[in-house]
C-alpha cells in the first residue's frame, strides 16, 4: 500500500495508508514514520521555554510546539494548533514542518481537505530534502489526487526519494518495474535492482519479492537457492508469504534437503501470523505437513514453531 507518512519530532508515531497502484507478490507493510529531533527542543524541553522560543519566531520551537499539540504531549490534543504552528515553521521552509502540513491537507485533519494544498505542501518540502514528500508527491500523481494523474511523474518523484534511501519508493519502483504499467516499460532489471536496495536495508517485502524473482527466473537466472536465500531472510524479520514458501520448500525438497519437521515449522508459524484467507492456506498446508509426521515429530515441530515466535516477540 501506498503511505502518508507524519514526521515525529522525537517519536515514532504512525502512518496514514492509501491503495497501492499496481500488484505485488506481497502487501507493503506500513512504513515507519520519519522522524527528525531538533538538538535544541526535544520533547522534554520546559513547555514555557519552548513556547517562549516559538513566539520569537525560531522555527525549530514552532515545528515542536506544533507536535506537541498534534499529540498531546502535556497539552489538549488540538490539531488545529498543530497546524498552525506547523504554519509559522513551514513559512521558515521547515521541511519536517512542510511534510506535515501536506499530510494534514491530505486528510483534512485540523483543516479542511484539500488535495491540491497537501501537493503544494509536498513538494516544497521534497525540494528541500524530504525523501518522505517525495515519495507522497509521487502518490499523488499516481493517484491524481491533487493534481492530474501522470505515472511518469509519479516515478521521477519515486526515483527522488529512492535515491535518497527511501525504502517505500523503492518498493514502488520495484513494483512498477515489475508490472509495466500505465505506460512504463517492463523492467525485470530495474525491478530487482530496486527491491535489492530495499532488501539490502532489511525490508522483509523487497526480500520476499526477490525471492520471487530467483524462484521465476525474473531478470535473473532462475536460481531456487538464491531464491530460498531471499525467503529465509524475509521469513526471519516476520514476512508470512515466505515463511509458507519456506515451508513449501522444505515439505518438497526443493532447493533444500527434504525436512518435514522444518515445514511443519515454517507453515505454523505463518499461520500464527496472518489472518483471513492467507491464514487459511497456511493452515491447510501444515495440517497437510502433518499427516507425513509421527507423533513425537508433531510435538518437536510445535515446540521449533512456539520457540521461533517467542524468540521473534522478543525483538
Amino acid at each position: 500500500m501506498a503511505r502518508q507518512q507524519f514526521v515525529a519530532a522525537t517519536l515514532v508515531l504512525f502512518a496514514f495508508a492509501a491503495p497501492l497502484r499496481a500488484d505485488t507478490p506481497d502487501d507493503e507493510q506500513p512504513p515507519a514514520a520519519h522522524q527528525e529531533q531538533s538538538a535544541d527542543f526535544r520533547s522534554g524541553a520546559n513547555l514555557t521555554e519552548l513556547e517562549r522560543n516559538a513566539n520569537a519566531g525560531n522555527a525549530e520551537a514552532e515545528f515542536e510546539l506544533g507536535f506537541i499539540y498534534f499529540s498531546g504531549d502535556r497539552v489538549p490534543q488540538n490539531f488545529t494548533e498543530a497546524v498552525k504552528w506547523w504554519q509559522k515553521a513551514a513559512e521558515q521552509q521547515n521541511a519536517s514542518a512542510e511534510l506535515n502540513l501536506g499530510v494534514m491537507y491530505q486528510h483534512g485533519i485540523g483543516v479542511t481537505p484539500d488535495p491540491g494544498q497537501a501537493v503544494d505542501w509536498f513538494r516544497k518540502a521534497a525540494d528541500h530534502g524530504e525523501d518522505v514528500a517525495a515519495l507522497n508527491l509521487g502518490d499523488a500523481y499516481a493517484d491524481g489526487s491533487g493534481v492530474e494523474r501522470n505515472v511518469k511523474t509519479a516515478l521521477e518523484w519515486w526515483t527522488r526519494a529512492a535515491e535518497r534511501g527511501n525504502i517505500h519508493a523503492q518498493n514502488r519502483l520495484g513494483t512498477v518495474y515489475h508490472s509495466g504499467t500505465d505506460g512504463v516499460d517492463q523492467d525485470y532489471g530495474e525491478s530487482l535492482r530496486w527491491y535489492r536496495k530495499a532488501a539490502d536495508q532489511d525490508d522483509a517485502q523487497a526480500q520476499s519479492n526477490l525471492g520471487f524473482m530467483y524462484q521465476r527466473g525474473e531478470g535473473v537466472s532462475a536460481d531456487i537457492v538464491q531464491a530460498i536465500t531471499w525467503w529465509r531472510k524475509a521469513a526471519e524479520l516476520g514476512n508470512p508469504s515466505s515463511e509458507y514458501n519456506l515451508a513449501l520448500m522444505y515439505m518438497a525438497g526443493n532447493g533444500v534437503a527434504q525436512d518435514y519437521v522444518a515445514a511443519y515449522k515454517w507453515a505454523a508459524v505463518a499461520w500464527q501470523r496472518s489472518s483471513g484467507e492467507n491464514q487459511a492456506k497456511y493452515g491447510r498446508l501444515r495440517d497437510s505437513i502433518e499427516q507425513k509426521l509421527t507423533a513425537d515429530q508433531v510435538v518437536e515441530a510445535q515446540q521449533q514453531a512456539s520457540d521461533w515466535l517467542k524468540a521473534f516477540d522478543r525483538k
